[in-house]
């Protein structure tokens, strides 16, 4: 796992190619319902920050959807390994259920140390557009950076952190303790053997200072980006440009992938 605070690394202010693989939208066991009936809202993982220069206190994850949708039952989680288990474990599960999403349709989940680290005279702030909850206290997220790691945006999550999901860590999840999958996207780290449960897949990158792991990436029309590492000028937790609806199948084309000149900025 990451320890937080001993990761010094040099500067790098770039923006980053990435590798990325889109096969589908997200697998689901079944269509929630609503108490109408009707279909329950859908959601997806639309940013992610995992990593920063130095103590990685600004970390978040951003769910997109209709605007002021509860998210009652839905839970944010990581799967990845353990010290003696290379894949399928459960790292962090978190329960969105007391959260809905702002009047843009974003959610923010971040640490109560989010905003204390300037890049280039910059903080982040959340967009107040975006609903946003501290989740935990100081740097409580902890997403890990050092292996490749699997997010998952699940309805009704019945496991614990800790559980193994894929005993055979053949990649194949033995075990899934949710009653709908949401969402899913992995971030690949360079020369990592661990296995990872997404089709679509983000990294490795061309960062030396992450061993390759996309240390943020952001989804938008062209399908999923990369951010930068010692910078906050791609960052928009809260906030950012219109995306597809929740649920419609991605595919994101090797040549999108690659340019991500055009990426957005910071407002």
């Amino acid at each position: 796992m990451d320890t937080k605070g001993t990761k010094e690394r040099a500067a790098l202010g770039a923006a980053v190619a990435i590798a990325c693989m889109a096969t589908g939208g997200p697998a689901h066991a079944g269509l929630a319902k609503g108490a109408d009936g009707a279909p329950a809202p859908m959601f997806r993982i639309s940013e992610l920050r995992v990593d920063q220069q130095g103590a990685d206190t600004d970390e978040y994850v951003e769910i997109l959807g209709q605007a002021g949708s509860s998210l009652a039952g839905c839970w944010f989680i990581a799967i990845g390994d353990s010290g003696t288990d290379p894949g399928g474990v459960v790292e962090m599960a978190i329960d969105l259920s007391a959260w809905s999403l702002g009047s843009n349709g974003r959610f923010v989940a971040h640490e109560a140390t989010f905003g204390g680290t300037a890049f280039d005279g910059r903080t982040l702030t959340a967009d107040p557009a975006g609903a946003h909850a501290v989740i935990g206290t100081g740097d409580s997220l902890n997403f890990e950076n050092s292996d490749s790691v699997t997010y998952m945006l699940v309805r009704s999550f019945s496991g614990t952190v800790g559980m193994d999901l894929d005993a055979g860590n053949d990649g194949t999840l033995d075990a899934m303790p949710w009653k709908e999958l949401l969402d899913s996207v992995a971030f690949v780290r360079s020369n990592s053997t661990d296995p990872v449960y997404a089709a679509v897949r983000v990294g490795p990158v061309d960062l030396t200072a992450t061993g390759g792991m996309p240390p943020h990436a952001w989804f938008d029309g062209n399908g999923w980006q990369a951010g930068e590492y010692a910078s906050w000028m791609r960052d928009t937790p809260g906030g950012g440009p219109a995306v597809p609806a929740p649920g419609a199948v991605a595919t994101v084309s090797a040549a999108l992938c690659m340019c991500i000149g055009r990426g957005r900025q910071r407002r």
